[in-house]
């Protein structure tokens, strides 16, 4: 078996690094590449040492001799293809490089497709130069076979060659093509500002020089089609086979033109390009394309010192309401507009992104100081608070903006998006249509939060948390009916601490499917142990609230199957309970757990009915057992008609529903009469008892039924 011994191609390269990853790349596409030097005098050494097959040289090199001299000397003495890989392309430099008739000069940066292109067509040349001359039916061979289009011609620019490939890409058959100008077959025009190329062509049929077809070159086809190419010209002489320089009596032969279609490429590369960073529904940047840009201003910032840009984060105020009322067709209407009146207020240095829901980010560029960064927020409100015409229905919406200058601390980007972000929650906070600006204050909040959040951590390692228990009373017969399950914290400086000091924070990260599950075990586990006490307690059930988090893990329904199975408590005696605004963020993957779930028996209450969207389609859609009326409307029911009108109002959609209800925040007797009267079933709150330890529930149990 005969091994092909490779290529051996010697570096000559007055930059080390360079020439190692030269030589990396080389080696990578199959080539031998001994070694490297970096001056002309140790090169001609190297070369009567080693015998190289092709040279690439650079022409700044160390010592006496540049690499052009350095060519010249070791052409007198050897019969070895150079090839100039440099970063010098003056006229002047060129002009001293011509004498050495290199076998190519490639101007750096180059890609790596050329590169091998060039050496490989270097070698060829070298080869079979005389072969060629002597043999042009082999050369077609050669040239019929690549997959690149090839085209040569005479001194003149008429055309004496095509390839299968050419003649497939221009439309041009060779027949039909010899002896025509170059510029009837090889029509070429820029792509963007469609300005004729041709006389590029002749420019370089005149010159001689090797040289690449311009970026955004399109070709005109015989039928009149454009189509993007690229590739390189070059001149060709007539010694020593295609040579990219003249010959010995200074005299061209003619010019060889190597391209290829990149229509195909292009429109990939475009496709892929458009779907990595651009939203599809508002045909905004997305998050990605936004933090390319961000990260480009930061850059600029440093550089610049007086450079000065602003983030804005927006999220439209009502816009869930309008999603779930009118569907998700008008909500995807509405941030259609919205990205387009964003667009119209922009400048062009600006960004506009949708990163995602009903949030969009600007990056603004090159301001001049916050006042005019705060003027365009007011603008932007301005332009979004005009209704939208979405069918027979005019909508209303308007944004909350958060604000971050490039003059404020920050570290990172992360920094900024966390800041935009708390700055826009902090304009929710003063109602619609807000916008504010994030300053000192708002970090101290962020290190308090990040005080708070390490804290939680430290917590659930050192069992800190406990579980507390607030009764539910049936109101007809005043038995127990169950009792709500509410995370503690045990803190060992602050004391007991409730859900509210603490369960913001653990939503906003992992911590809350930790809490969530110790609780649910916890409270199974108790509710179980109590049953085995108290033969009533088999009726009673215990609620647990838990987080939407918790409602977008795939296997939920096995791990409550699972703590069930542990703890021995039926099904039935769990509900669980959750707010509206879970349902808001993800109501298809929560359909999907709710059917699961409400096959294994457990039973669901939505907590805090009336202070979230109150949508009937949440009470349509989900198979809720029980509602639960929150407090702030039953503490008032005996000293303001119009809350005793909402709580008779929800108690009887509750009952055309077939819902339980359960009155949260009972304080006093006259509570109780009026929600008797409404034929309320169940209550909650201070009068019957506080949220107590396991402990003091045992008592409460003890001393309620004794009196009962």
């Amino acid at each position: 078996m005969i091994t092909k011994i490779p290529t051996k191609i010697l570096i000559v390269e007055d930059e080390s690094i360079v020439a190692q990853d030269l030589q990396a790349l080389l080696q990578e596409m199959g080539y031998y590449v001994p070694l490297f030097v970096d001056s002309g005098e140790l090169a001609i050494k190297k070369v009567a040492e080693i015998h190289p097959d092709l040279i690439l040289m650079d022409i700044r090199l160390i010592g006496d001799m540049d690499g052009i001299e350095t060519a010249e000397k070791i052409t007198e003495q050897f019969d070895i293809p150079i090839i100039y890989l440099t970063a010098h392309g003056d006229e002047e430099t060129l002009s001293r490089a011509k004498i050495t008739q290199p076998f190519g000069y490639i101007i750096k940066p180059f890609n790596e497709q050329e590169l091998r292109i060039l050496i490989e067509i270097s070698l060829y040349k070298h080869k079979f130069d005389l072969k060629i001359k002597e043999n042009a039916q082999w050369l077609s061979i050669i040239l019929n076979s690549i997959g690149d289009g090839v085209i040569v011609t005479d001194m003149n620019g008429n055309v004496t060659f095509l390839n299968p490939s050419a003649e497939k890409i221009t439309g041009w058959s060779l027949t039909e093509a010899i002896n025509q100008p170059i510029t009837s077959v090889f029509n070429l025009i820029h792509e963007t500002t469609q300005d004729s190329l041709n006389n590029f062509l002749i420019e370089v049929i005149k010159s001689g020089e090797f040289t690449k077809l311009p970026e955004l070159t399109s070709l005109i086809t015989k039928t009149g089609a454009l189509v993007s190419i690229s590739d390189s010209l070059s001149p060709i002489a007539n010694t020593r086979g295609i040579r990219f320089v003249k010959n010995s009596l200074k005299e061209l032969t003619g010019t060889v033109l190597v391209f290829r279609d990149n229509t195909e490429q292009k429109l990939a590369q475009q496709q892929l390009r458009h779907q990595a960073f651009y939203d599809s529904l508002t045909n905004l940047p997305n998050r990605s394309w936004f933090l390319e840009r961000l990260t480009d201003a930061i850059e600029r910032t440093k550089r610049n010192h007086e450079y000065l840009f602003a983030v804005l984060f927006l999220d439209l105020d009502r816009f869930k309401i309008i999603n779930d009322s009118l569907g998700h067709w008008a909500g995807d209407e509405i941030l259609i507009i919205v990205g387009n009146r964003l667009l119209k207020l922009a400048r062009p240095m600006d960004t506009i992104a949708r990163l995602g829901g009903d949030e969009f980010a600007i990056l603004l560029e090159n301001v001049a100081n916050i006042h005019e960064v705060c003027k365009f927020a007011q603008r932007v409100q301005k332009e979004l608070s005009i209704s939208c015409q979405i069918k027979d229905n005019k909508i209303f919406t308007n944004a909350s903006i958060g604000i971050v200058f490039s003059s404020i601390d920050y570290e990172t980007i992360e920094d900024i998006i966390q800041y935009a972000d708390i700055a826009m929650y902090r304009a929710k906070e003063q109602g619609q249509g807000h916008y504010a600006v994030f300053d000192n204050s708002m970090r101290q909040e962020v290190i308090n939060l990040l005080i708070l959040e390490n804290e939680l951590r430290r917590a659930l390692e050192d069992n800190e948390f406990d579980v507390s228990y607030q009764p539910i009373i049936s109101l007809s017969d005043k038995k127990i009916a169950g009792f709500e399950a509410l995370v503690c914290w045990r803190h060992p400086q602050k004391g007991l601490l409730s859900a509210a000091h603490f369960i913001n924070i653990a939503e906003q990260t992992d911590l809350i499917l930790e809490i969530d599950h110790f609780v649910l075990q916890k409270a199974c586990n108790q509710l179980k142990a109590w049953q085995k006490i108290y033969p009533d307690a088999e009726n009673w059930t215990v609620s647990v609230n838990l987080s939407g988090k918790q409602f977008l893990k795939p296997h939920l329904d096995q791990e409550i199957l699972q703590t069930l199975h542990e703890s021995g408590l039926k099904a039935n005696c769990l509900k669980l309970e959750m707010t509206e605004g879970i349902l808001v963020e993800n109501p298809e993957a929560i359909t999907i757990i709710f059917s699961r779930l409400k096959e294994l028996g457990i039973t669901f209450a939505l907590d805090d009915f009336g202070t979230g969207y109150s949508s009937l389609s949440y009470l349509y859609h989900f198979p809720f057992n029980t509602l639960k009326i929150d407090r702030s409307f039953v503490n008032r029911i005996d000293t303001d008609q119009s809350g005793l009108e909402i709580v008779r109002t929800i108690i009887l959609l509750a009952k055309n529903l077939q819902l339980d209800v359960v009155a949260e925040g009972i304080e006093n007797l006259p509570q109780i009469t009026l929600l008797k009267d409404l034929y309320c079933e169940y209550g909650q709150g201070y009068l019957f008892a506080k949220p107590l330890s396991s402990s003091a529930t045992i008592s409460w149990i003890e001393s309620y039924l004794s009196s009962t």
